[in-house]
């Protein structure tokens, strides 16, 4: 917990001075969320799903912090080439997008894709209440239910 928030402190450093490509939410205040619920899951197995606030999450589940600072600073070597940013970061069972309540259709269909293979996966999404205003959020939700 407390490396994610020393992280996102030098990010917020970083996009004061303007070194960061785009804007950057962060995850200040919210790391036990990520520690407590990741530490939990099996990287290899389940998937995460995030939103625009990613990088506690991001961190937290592949200890690849090197990938995201040179990801939201827009260089190569990021996590997706420098062209996703601080909300669109995808690697190995770690998805996220910045568009409010996007992930959780695809979240819910990776779930049941994993249930009919009977992988055991957990598909665990990642949102806030601003998502909760979003139907497409209420028709994920029953199609998982």
């Amino acid at each position: 917990m407390f490396f994610i928030r020393r992280f996102e402190e030098s990010l917020l450093d970083l996009f004061a001075q303007g070194k960061l490509v785009g804007t950057t939410h962060t995850y200040i205040g919210q790391e036990a969320n990520a520690v407590g619920i990741i530490d939990h899951l099996e990287p290899e197995r389940d998937v995460i799903f995030s939103n625009h606030r990613c990088h506690g999450h991001y961190l937290a589940f592949t200890d690849d912090d090197f990938g995201l600072l040179c990801e939201v600073m827009g260089k190569a070597p990021g996590v997706c080439g420098g062209k996703g940013g601080s909300q669109h970061l995808c690697k190995g069972n770690f998805y996220s997008n910045g568009v409010l309540g996007s992930i959780v259709p695809v979240a819910t269909g990776i779930a049941l894709a994993e249930k009919k293979k009977g992988t055991g996966a957990v598909s665990t999404v990642f949102l806030g209440d601003g998502t909760l205003g979003e139907g497409v959020t209420y028709e994920s939700l029953n199609i998982a239910s």
